[in-house]
């Protein structure tokens, strides 16, 4: 059974993950088969890196012209 947060990272492009060699958190962008890159600066708390992936998507969507009259 999946969890909540399992849906969402399914749902996005965008997972966090931490670097276990300088304990960051980092944005990840998913490039195709099962493989994801760095897309965001180092962050120290998880929080902060879940709140950029989640404007990023917002900010995805604009660059394709999604949301209305700007």
């Amino acid at each position: 059974m999946k969890t909540f947060k399992q849906h969402l990272e399914e749902a996005s492009k965008y997972i966090v993950s931490q670097n276990p060699h300088d304990k960051k958190w980092y944005v990840m962008g998913h490039v195709g088969r099962n493989k994801w890159m760095p897309v965001s600066d180092g962050f120290k708390k998880e929080a902060q890196a879940q709140k950029w992936a989640k404007s990023q998507d917002k900010v995805d969507s604009a660059a394709r012209g999604e949301i209305g009259a700007v």
